[in-house]
């Protein structure tokens, strides 16, 4: 009796030793799963503020896009004036609408090359903002499959300290009835 009571012992030191090697596994499991959810995190919270720098760079270069818009209309409007005011003396001024003429149209085409090099700015800030955006699904993409691999461990961990608590139930309810059959005899 006394070495079925030390070998019951024995296997239900065993076991409890497995269920908690098995729980401890478990939880670093669930550490583990907590901290890809904190990087997940920390990287669409990365990926929303460079969104967030990138509109505001774009609403910039829109705004001076806009400007020299502006400034262009001003600039064509003053050329249409001083032409008007060039052809009422244009005997005695020609010479000099011609100077005119020839700084207004070098400031115009300056205004235009400053807009094409602003609307190429946006254009290339708009395709790293797209980048960044794609970056950010893959990631994204890439966290949502790692966290999934660890909820799959998770559940099998789970399964396996179920099946070793069932073992331990059986072996208890055998040591019992080979107890009792002792008993009997």
């Amino acid at each position: 009796y006394s070495e079925l009571e030390a070998e019951k012992a024995s296997v239900e030191s065993k076991l409890q030793d497995r269920i908690e090697s098995h729980n401890a596994e478990v939880e670093s499991m669930r550490e583990n799963l907590t901290h890809m959810q904190t990087k997940l995190t920390d990287a669409e919270s990365q990926s929303a503020a460079l969104k967030a720098e990138m509109e505001r760079h774009i609403d910039g270069l829109k705004t001076e896009l806009d400007a020299s818009h502006a400034k262009s209309i001003d600039l064509e409007s003053s050329l249409a004036a001083e032409r008007e005011a060039s052809a009422a003396k244009y005997s005695e001024l020609e010479a000099e609408k011609a100077s005119v003429e020839s700084k207004l149209q070098d400031r115009i085409e300056s205004h235009n090359a400053e807009v094409e090099s602003m609307r190429e700015n946006l254009t290339h800030m708009q395709t790293k903002l797209t980048d960044a955006e794609s970056q950010s699904a893959a990631l994204k993409a890439e966290m949502e499959r790692h966290i999934d691999g660890l909820k799959t461990e998770l559940d099998a961990s789970h399964a396996k300290s179920i099946d070793l608590e069932s073992s331990l139930a059986a072996e208890r309810e055998a040591s019992a009835a080979k107890y009792s059959e002792l008993e009997a005899e």
